[in-house]
């Protein structure tokens, strides 16, 4: 019997933030925030400018008014043109791409996955049959001919200076832009619209009962404008008509908003924002299984209301205004949840833990005995520790939103079946998480390899700045390394320099113009008889300790980049 998880959703608001903390069993599963500074743009619709295409890339760079030009993979691109063009064909310069959803629906056996659905979350789909010619899944047969005739088509069909309606799948990441994608689709409640359908209707793979889902296609058929399509949500599983029938509604009124946007519209502009955090949560997040609703502030409370009462109306008694003396989050245990996101090491109930390091390529996580005691056999204890261990790190992937490619180092085990039962609770814990992941079982060498969908900056990155002494490292550079690398630069200067007697001055970080000043060392005499030089030493809070600038004393010019070694 499948044991039935205890879920609660905290919403917070701090101030102009908001934190929405999904809790399962008393632990802090998932945690949303939104700044002004940092808005969701997860779903949003942009009217962009091609910026320039690369052939060799297979993608074009869009221009959709961010600091970074948005990153368009070809096969993102719709293959149908027509019905995008038609849309602004009053304007000037207009070659809009489109093309109807990769959630087909056929007959028999062949599985479709839908990626994203506006706003992050998932819907995959298993419906059948061949894919018609629109969708992406017709795109080429696997052979590297129709790959190639299909790469020329799109790079044939996106122009520098094109205007391209585009949608946001992935936020900016680092200096990369946002990944965008030109399958248009609007996210609700039950069901995804898809504008360019084609009257093609799927079913969330997880309606399993046949019955429900004929009669789920069925409805939705018969309510559907003609071109549109549809993806039909878990949720909408033995949802009344008239409930299926006002989501819609509302899809399509939105999508006349953005029809009737288009018409003005002067790329890069943004043509459609995806719904406020709140709404956002509670259509992705609230299923019968969320037993609490806590909203610590009025607006939240009543916004809260009103989608329940549309939504679903039987939860309307979980719903609550938090009346508490303590914050939200300590009132509910889950404060010093929120504050190990910044923590390296995790602690197990075992005695052992894990420490998560990010790098500019994946993330390692490594996986260490501790304290254990080692009564038992080793190897007893080595998979314990595992088993303990696969549970938690699915746990802060989701906490922390920890994406792209995780290597996981578990204690090595002797006994292939012990790493078989690891492997299996890993993919088992990642089943209850949202984000699309894929798993290969453990190497050799105790390696787990692991990808998992990255949409947004992780939490840390996103609540944590870079730190000013390290630059993120971790590691800060000694105070000596610091001085050879400035004498090397004087060396060179001089040596470079036919003019003696030049006055400079040097800035360097308060640590190390410390040993700099030392009485005993009288640096500032050394390098005059060494170098010809005045040098003056100057500290600068804002440098760290591995670096310096050096200046020309009368006017105040850096040359610290015309002399650095290469």
């Amino acid at each position: 019997m499948k044991k039935t998880v205890k879920k609660q959703l905290l919403m917070n608001k701090s101030g102009d933030e908001i934190q929405v903390a999904l809790v399962e069993e008393g632990r802090l599963a998932e945690l949303i925030i939104e700044r002004p500074d940092s808005l969701r743009s997860i779903g949003d619709i942009y009217l962009g400018r091609v910026h320039k295409v690369v052939e060799g890339l297979k993608a074009a760079f869009v221009d959709i008014g961010q600091k970074s030009d948005g990153f368009l993979h070809f096969s993102d691109v719709g293959t149908t043109t027509e019905d995008y063009r038609a849309l602004i064909e009053d304007d000037d310069e207009d070659d809009e791409n489109g093309n109807d959803e990769n959630g087909d629906e056929e007959d028999d056996g062949a599985r479709v996955k839908r990626g994203h659905n506006g706003n992050g979350a998932k819907a995959s789909v298993q419906e059948g049959g061949q894919k018609n010619g629109g969708s992406r899944g017709s795109r080429g047969n696997g052979s590297d001919r129709g790959r190639q005739s299909y790469t020329q088509m799109i790079a044939s069909k996106l122009k520098a200076n094109d205007s391209i309606l585009v949608q946001v799948i992935k936020e900016p990441i680092s200096n990369k832009g946002s990944r965008l994608t030109s399958d248009i689709t609007i996210a609700g409640r039950f069901m995804v619209l898809l504008p360019f359908g084609g009257g093609q209707i799927a079913v969330s793979r997880r309606v399993v009962a046949r019955k429900e889902r004929a009669r789920l296609k069925k409805l939705v058929r018969s309510m559907l404008p003609e071109g549109f399509g549809a993806i039909i949500r878990t949720v909408a599983e033995l949802q009344e008509e008239e409930l299926l029938k006002k989501d819609l509604e509302k899809l399509l009124v939105k999508w006349a908003q953005i029809e009737e946007k288009l018409k003005d519209a002067k790329p890069p502009q943004l043509i459609f924002k995806e719904d406020t955090i709140i709404s956002s949560v509670l259509r992705d997040s609230l299923t019968t299984d969320v037993t609490e609703l806590v909203a610590n502030s009025p607006s939240i409370h009543k916004e809260t209301l009103n989608y329940i009462r549309w939504a679903a109306p039987e939860m309307e008694k979980n719903v609550t205004l938090y009346q508490g003396k303590l914050p939200l989050f300590e009132g509910y245990g889950v404060a010093k949840d929120v504050e190990s996101i910044f923590s390296r090491k995790v602690w197990l109930k075992s005695g052992g833990y894990i420490i998560i390091e990010h790098t500019e390529a994946m993330v390692v996580i490594d996986v260490n005995s501790g304290r254990y005691a080692a009564k038992k056999e080793q190897e007893e204890n080595s998979l314990k520790t595992n088993l303990e261990a696969a549970r938690e790190i699915v746990r802060q992937l989701r906490l922390r939103d920890i994406g792209g490619i995780i290597v996981v180092d578990f204690i090595d085990m002797l006994d292939p079946k012990n790493a078989k039962k690891v492997y299996d609770a890993m993919k088992n814990e990642l089943r209850h998480d949202r984000a699309k992941s894929n798993i290969l079982p453990m190497s050799d060498f105790g390696l787990m390899q692991i990808t998992r969908e990255r949409i947004r900056p992780s939490l840390m990155q996103r609540m944590g700045d870079q730190c000013p002494a390290c630059g993120g490292s971790g590691v800060v550079q000694a105070r000596c390394t610091t001085i050879n690398q400035v004498e090397r630069w004087l060396r060179k200067y001089a040596l470079q320099q036919k003019m003696k007697f030049q006055q400079l001055d040097l800035y360097v970080s308060p640590t190390v113009a410390e040993p700099l000043r030392n009485v005993d060392r009288n640096v500032e005499l050394k390098w005059f008889l060494q170098h010809m030089l005045f040098v003056r030493i100057k500290h600068d809070e804002s440098l760290r300790s591995d670096d310096f600038r050096f200046y020309i004393r009368k006017n105040s010019k850096d040359i610290t980049a015309e002399y650095s070694e290469l």
